[in-house]
């Protein structure tokens, strides 16, 4: 989970790995530019603001915020570390 100063592009150089631990499985790593993440955060947060919650009431909004990588774009992407 990220919270509201996670949408701020306030770092040039930070990286996020988030970690996907998958049972008995080995672990998934997710490699993300703070950008990428910034952005989602800020878009994802804003259409569920505007999105009608269950009984149709308006969201209240919340600090709280999340990342998704559905397509697996980030997954094991440690070149963009540019560490090589």
């Amino acid at each position: 989970m990220l919270n509201k100063k996670h949408e701020s592009d306030i770092a040039t150089n930070l990286f996020f790995v988030f970690i996907r631990l998958n049972d008995l499985r080995a672990p998934e790593y997710y490699v993300v530019p703070r950008k990428a993440v910034a952005e989602y955060a800020r878009c994802n947060h804003q259409r569920w603001l505007d999105t009608p919650g269950r009984k149709g009431q308006k969201h209240q909004d919340t600090p709280m915020r999340k990342f998704a990588d559905p397509e697996d774009n980030y997954l094991d992407r440690w070149g963009l570390l540019g560490l090589d």
